[in-house]
C-alpha cells in the first residue's frame, strides 16, 4: 500500500508540475496572441479572406484551450477532483482527435489546400498590398487606415524576404495589382539585394521563384523535424491521458473500496 501511495504522489506532482508550466505556456501566447491582433490585425496570415486561420486568432483559440486544459490539470491533481481530471482527459483527448483528423485531412486533400493558398495570396497580392507610403497616404487623407491591411502587407514582404521569392507563382503575379496599377514592377521584398527603388528595376534583380515553390520545398526539407515534432507532441499528450487516468482510477478506490 505504501509503495502504491508514493508512485501516485510521484505522478501527482509530476503531472501537476507538467499542467502548471501548460497554464503559464497558454499565458505567454495569449499575451503573443493579443499584441499580434493589436498591431497587425487579423492578417497574419496567407489566407486574406480566412480571418479565423490568422496567426493572432490562432494563437488566441490555442491559448485559450492550452490555459483550460492547463486549469484542469493543475486542481483536478492538487485537489484530487475526479470530475476535473475527466475533464481534463476529455479535452486533450479532442485535441489529440483534432490533431489526427487535421492531419490526415491536409495530406489527402493537399492539392485543394494548395489551390486555396494560390488563390488566397494571388488575390491579396492583386488587391490587398500597399506600401508603407501609400498605407500612411490612405490613412492621414482618406480616414481610411487599415491595419489588417497593413498587416497583411507586412506578413508578405517578410514572407517574401524569408523564403526568398517572389509573388504566389513568380514575380508576374505583382505586374498591374492595385498598389500601382498602371505598372510591371514588384516590391523591395522582392529584390535579391534590396535598395530604393529596385523592385522597378530588371528582373534579374528579383527572386526567380514563386512563394507557392519555396512553401513546398520548404515543408519538404523540414518533413523530418515536422514529423519528430508531432510524434512528441502526441507522445506527451498519450502520456498525460494516462497519468489523468491512473490518478482518477487511485483516487476511485480510495473513496470507493471493493
Amino acid at each position: 500500500m505504501g509503495r502504491e501511495k508514493t508512485s501516485f504522489s510521484v505522478v501527482k506532482y509530476i503531472f501537476f508540475g507538467f499542467n502548471v508550466f501548460l497554464w503559464l505556456l497558454g499565458c505567454g501566447v495569449l499575451s503573443l496572441a493579443i499584441w499580434l491582433w493589436s498591431t497587425r490585425g487579423t492578417s497574419t496570415s496567407v489566407i486574406p479572406t480566412h480571418s479565423y486561420l490568422s496567426t493572432s486568432s490562432l494563437c488566441i483559440i490555442a491559448s485559450v484551450l492550452v490555459l483550460i486544459i492547463g486549469f484542469l490539470g493543475c486542481f483536478g491533481a492538487f485537489l484530487e477532483n475526479q470530475c476535473l481530471l475527466i475533464g481534463y482527459f476529455t479535452l486533450v483527448l479532442l485535441v489529440f482527435a483534432l490533431e489526427i483528423t487535421t492531419g490526415t485531412l491536409a495530406f489527402v486533400m493537399k492539392d485543394k489546400v494548395r489551390e486555396v493558398i494560390r488563390e488566397e495570396l494571388t488575390g491579396g497580392i492583386r488587391y490587398d498590398y500597399r506600401t508603407d507610403v501609400q498605407l500612411d497616404y490612405e490613412s492621414k487623407n482618406m480616414s481610411m487606415y487599415d491595419k489588417d491591411r497593413r498587416g497583411w502587407s507586412q506578413t508578405l514582404d517578410t514572407l517574401q524576404q524569408e523564403l526568398k521569392c517572389c509573388g504566389a507563382n513568380n514575380h508576374t503575379d505583382w505586374f498591374y495589382v492595385s498598389a500601382w496599377p498602371s505598372d510591371k514592377h514588384v516590391p523591395e521584398s522582392c529584390c535579391i539585394q534590396q535598395f530604393p527603388y529596385c523592385g522597378m528595376g530588371d528582373k534579374g534583380l528579383w527572386f526567380p521563384r514563386g512563394c507557392l515553390e519555396e512553401l513546398d520545398y520548404w515543408f519538404t526539407k523540414n518533413m523530418y523535424i515536422l514529423g519528430v515534432t508531432g510524434i512528441t507532441v502526441g507522445s506527451v499528450q498519450i502520456l498525460a491521458m494516462v497519468a489523468a487516468i491512473a490518478q482518477f482510477c487511485y483516487i476511485r478506490s480510495k473513496r470507493f473500496p471493493l
